[in-house]
């Protein structure tokens, strides 16, 4: 009994699943059989390696597989359902999972013992390619691929959704009396209310503090701002580079952009304007509209996989359609770079936004392998 528990707990932890009294639990199982805790490094550690599954050929492969496992497994006490089903409810276009964690939620236990089985079939013949490497605990670094975005759970029960090519990490999500991840990237947060234990959200140039709350963070290394957008609720943020600085509580609807360059702090109308220093960082509060939707926010409009842009430079939205596609695009024209456009692209295939674009923008464009050049007309 105590087994079945112990992989029952397991599974739920590895997917996100797990609430804090049931880590707390698994916690306790481990303690008293230790023997279990270099299983469950080891499925953590195939759970979150990436076999390559991209080719047509393994994807009916690993179909096959896994087909194969639930035939044999069904008849025992966790009730499959209609099998093909169970394969593709999970997906929500346009985000891409590796398919053996798009099983997780709905096999459980079993379905672990399958997939990280079809884990060892794939890595078998994938060309000997590596196990992707991660931090020191790797059950809880959740990676996405450019092209992709994923919702998970924390271990709290709060929500996020993280987009393309970005990083959320946790190696003790309870930290004596707070919650705590760091974010490289953009993730959208749902967090469970809870006083007594604050979330904090870790980025390079700031720290954003919460009780329970709906808001946006984009933080990408290689991009010169860092954005927090508050839908609602209440959210503190503290800006790292300068320890001693006030911290600001934004308002729903409001967002806040950091920049990481070194100039002066504004706070629109509500503070005056200082002064230039080596150590400051500028940081500026907009008001979002309160009449549209959050699926037509344009900072939020990503989670529900729509590509949304307000009067954006045509360069900066291409660096938006990278992440979004998985491709490279340059602009080979400076003036092309600065047109400013506003849209969005909801089902687009990227020749399609491309076609689109061209009724705004005069450029024509060439496409080779993976890369988009685009020129003036």
């Amino acid at each position: 009994m105590k087994e079945e528990k112990f992989w029952l707990l397991l599974s739920k932890k590895i997917t996100g699943e797990a609430t804090a009294e049931e880590l707390l639990l698994l916690e306790e199982l481990l303690q008293h059989n230790p023997e279990w805790q270099a299983t469950l490094e080891t499925l953590q550690e195939f759970w979150n390696s990436k076999p390559a599954v991209n080719s047509i050929d393994n994807q009916q492969k690993a179909n096959d597989a896994y087909l194969s496992h639930v035939n044999r497994l069904k008849g025992q006490v966790l009730d499959f359902g209609n099998t093909e089903e169970v394969a593709a409810s999970h997906i929500e276009a346009p985000v891409r999972k590796p398919f053996y964690k798009r099983l997780a939620t709905y096999a459980v236990a079993a379905s672990l013992i399958a997939a990280l089985s079809l884990v060892y079939f794939l890595s078998a013949n994938a060309d000997h390619e590596k196990l992707a490497t991660v931090s020191e605990n790797p059950a809880n670094k959740i990676m996405v691929e450019q092209g992709s975005r994923t919702k998970i759970q924390l271990p709290d029960g709060s929500q996020v959704w993280v987009n393309s090519g970005s990083t959320i990490s946790y190696e003790n999500f309870y930290k004596a009396n707070t919650r705590e991840v760091q974010l490289n990237g953009e993730a959208y947060f749902d967090v469970v209310r809870d006083p007594e234990h604050p979330f904090i959200v870790h980025t390079s140039g700031i720290d954003i503090k919460v009780l329970g709350t709906a808001f946006n963070v984009k933080a990408y290394q290689a991009e010169s701002t860092i954005e927090a957008t508050l839908i609602h609720g209440s959210i503190e943020v503290i800006n790292k580079n300068r320890p001693g600085s006030p911290k600001i509580m934004l308002k729903p609807h409001e967002k806040l952009v950091y920049s990481k360059y070194p100039v002066a702090d504004t706070r629109d109308q509500r503070a005056e304007v200082k002064p230039a220093e080596p150590d400051a960082y500028s940081i500026t509060i907009k008001p979002l509209s309160k009449e549209i939707a959050d699926s037509n926010i344009v900072e939020t409009a990503w989670v529900y996989n729509k590509l949304s842009f307000e009067d954006e430079r045509f360069e900066d939205l291409a660096h938006k359609m990278e992440k979004w596609y998985n491709l490279r695009i340059v602009i080979e024209n400076e003036k092309l770079k600065n047109y400013r456009i506003s849209g969005s692209f909801i089902n687009e295939t990227p020749e399609e936004a491309l076609k689109e674009l061209q009724f705004l923008v005069p450029f024509s464009y060439a496409v080779k392998n993976n890369e988009v050049r685009i020129t003036r007309k």
